[in-house]
């Protein structure tokens, strides 16, 4: 069950408060922050705050969102001693929508589910979800996340990014999806250090892999330890250890 610290929604035009809505469905975009600490501290707001940006630039809505003018939106009377929170930002033409629920932590037994869907608009974040959310309610997230794939080939996860390790080398996959925050991160870091190789991977390469770890703001950073409907399971768990320890340390800076 999702437990919500607050929901509101605004008229972005001058900022009264109006009815809330979740803007599923809509015709605009949305992001979601990861929120940790005794006071709270958003992790990689300043990436976040940019991709919202430039989507909703990308789908012609004129409207800019500075982090002083989505703090002023949220309350400040939280009463949450710590923080480990996600803050969804969602915007359509006219109306913002910000709301802060529980984080809930991925299980250590983490299993892929493969369903057939490729999102429309992939390369941005569009609240174009419907299909996405009534996949949603068929698994447990914190046990399970879906994973897409078009024509056989891997794409993206539900609310992730995958990485496939094979030989100690990274793979990600190519095709038309959205590259997360936290993809892109470990994409940076890792860009002068190590080489990750970037191909259109199948199921006959998932069944190849040593590790299969998903990242994203909600989840962090994950562990799939199997996936039941083409029986593979995971044999190592090297580079995820790695991963997730420099994730980690991301949150306490």
């Amino acid at each position: 069950m999702v437990n919500f610290s607050f929901k509101k929604s605004y008229n972005f035009n001058n900022f009264d408060k109006v009815k809330y809505d979740h803007l599923w469905g809509s015709k605009g975009v949305f992001t979601t922050v990861r929120v940790v600490g005794s006071s709270p501290r958003y992790i990689f707001l300043k990436e976040h705050l940019s991709q919202l940006n430039q989507s909703l630039k990308k789908q012609n809505i004129n409207f800019v969102l500075t982090e002083k003018k989505m703090l002023e939106l949220i309350p400040h009377q939280l009463h949450i001693k710590k923080f480990n929170h996600l803050l969804r930002i969602a915007v359509k033409q006219n109306l913002i929508s910000i709301s802060l629920r529980t984080r809930l932590t991925p299980s250590n037994n983490f299993q892929i589910q493969l369903a057939n869907y490729q999102r429309t608009n992939a390369r941005v974040k569009n609240l174009h979800y419907k299909k996405i959310l009534s996949l949603q309610k068929d698994i447990d997230m914190q046990k399970e996340e879906i994973l897409f794939y078009n024509k056989k080939i891997i794409l993206e996860g539900s609310t992730t990014n995958l990485i496939m390790i094979k030989n100690n080398q990274m793979i990600v996959p190519t095709g038309n999806y959205y590259k997360g925050i936290t993809m892109n991160f470990f994409l940076k870091k890792f860009k002068n250090k190590f080489k990750f190789k970037f191909k259109s991977i199948t199921f006959a390469d998932l069944l190849l892999a040593d590790e299969i770890i998903l990242v994203g703001s909600g989840k962090g950073v994950v562990k799939v330890s199997s996936i039941p409907q083409i029986k593979w399971f995971s044999s190592s768990s090297k580079m995820f250890k790695r991963l997730s320890s420099i994730y980690e340390a991301q949150l306490k800076l």
